[in-house]
């Protein structure tokens, strides 16, 4: 009888594992696609291709739009992931650790920019950045990638700062120490892995940003998305596969080295 059980519960565990791995492949494949595409030697995209080079990465590569729209969007990627993680860690000390009333609802607000459709959000910020004269200027989409950015640290800090007690912060303070130095000494330190966490999820989404960007960008601060966008709307040559490609690997390393840290911190709790 306990025989039995075992096979069945060993048979339904590989049955979810390769329902996982069909799940996995139906989502990733279609995004897959892109690579070979890239490497291929025709003058529009194709799948499969005739034959393959490098001669589309080579015209990424030396394409000025490019890598224009490459450092735009690192110029507002890091600023604005860096203002994510302080404005995100800056609400999530407080209505986590602090005896707030109403931090349910104020905890929902914050996470309100993630909810709302992008296209809704873009729609509302337009109007303010046109009325600030900031509108196609870096300040206008670095504020507005913050406002989605912030959200995703604040989630993550929340969820570093949940796993410890409290009591470890409580005991700081009962020793002298004041707020700051507890929180730098202490809280700072058990959720440093979080916050760089929330800091690559910050940059990897704001990299990879594009309604906002076409609603708050113009042509002299345009970024990569919305090239490949308007790319997409003139001519599809695979040079638009290869500058996929190199986005997808980006935001692969970044998103592994994301789970890295993640691991690496729980690892050390543990021990």
């Amino acid at each position: 009888m306990i025989v039995a059980g075992a096979r069945r519960w060993k048979l339904a565990n590989r049955a979810l594992a390769v329902l996982t791995v069909v799940i996995l492949l139906y989502l990733v494949l279609p995004t897959l696609i892109i690579v070979p595409m890239s490497f291929s030697n025709e003058s529009f995209l194709a799948f499969p291709p005739s034959g393959y080079s490098f001669r589309w990465y080579r015209a990424f590569a030396d394409s000025l739009d490019y890598q224009q729209a490459v450092v735009n969007s690192l110029e507002i990627g890091i600023p604005a992931a860096l203002l994510a993680t302080v404005l995100g860690t800056l609400a999530a000390v407080p209505l986590v650790r602090g005896n707030i009333r109403g931090a349910r609802g104020l905890s929902a607000l914050m996470l309100a920019p993630v909810v709302l459709p992008q296209i809704v959000l873009a729609i509302g910020l337009y109007p303010v950045m046109v009325r600030l004269g900031l509108i196609g200027s870096y300040p206008a989409v670095l504020l507005g990638h913050t406002v989605v950015c912030a959200p995703l640290v604040f989630v993550i800090v929340s969820a570093g700062l949940r796993s410890y007690s409290p009591s470890i912060e409580l005991a700081a303070m009962t020793l002298g120490a004041s707020m700051w130095q507890t929180f730098w000494w202490v809280t700072f330190p058990l959720i440093r892995s979080a916050l760089a966490v929330g800091f690559i999820f910050a940059f990897t989404f704001s990299f990879d940003e594009l309604i906002l960007a076409m609603f708050l960008t113009s042509a002299t601060t345009r970024t990569l998305p919305r090239l490949l966008w308007e790319q997409l709307n003139y001519q599809m040559t695979p040079i638009i596969a290869a500058a996929t490609t190199c986005i997808l690997c980006l935001t692969v390393c970044l998103l592994i080295a994301g789970a890295w840290l993640s691991r690496r911190q729980t690892a050390r709790r543990a021990a």
